[in-house]
């Protein structure tokens, strides 16, 4: 497997373990349930140590981005799945943007 593809393994490990992260986050209300909590904080440690992981060969502005940008989306997902939120026209305004600042990063 070429580095550039091991690399973009470790970043989606990170962006699964972001959303994790804060999906526990959630459930720990406020970080009233200890379990959660706990879980929450291991997540968001695991999800550093994969993204230092994926800078060792990816642009850290471009791993970065990917990352924080594919989490928000997956958070967002999750969040409507799980928990019933929505968004409202900004927000959906919002990943619109998000998404067309995704491709052009890609494609840039």
């Amino acid at each position: 497997m070429s580095p550039t593809l091991i690399a973009l393994c470790w970043l989606l490990l990170a962006v699964v373990l972001d959303v994790v992260a804060n999906v526990m986050l959630k459930y720990s209300r406020g970080f009233r349930r200890r379990v959660p909590a706990l879980l929450s904080i291991v997540c968001v440690l695991a999800a550093f140590t994969a993204l230092a992981q994926s800078v060792r060969h990816l642009d850290l502005a471009v791993a970065y981005a990917l990352w924080g940008g594919f989490g928000i989306l997956a958070t967002v997902t999750a969040g409507a799945v799980l928990f019933g939120q929505r968004l409202g026209g900004l927000g959906v305004l919002g990943i619109v943007v998000l998404l067309t600042g995704l491709a052009l990063l890609k494609f840039g």
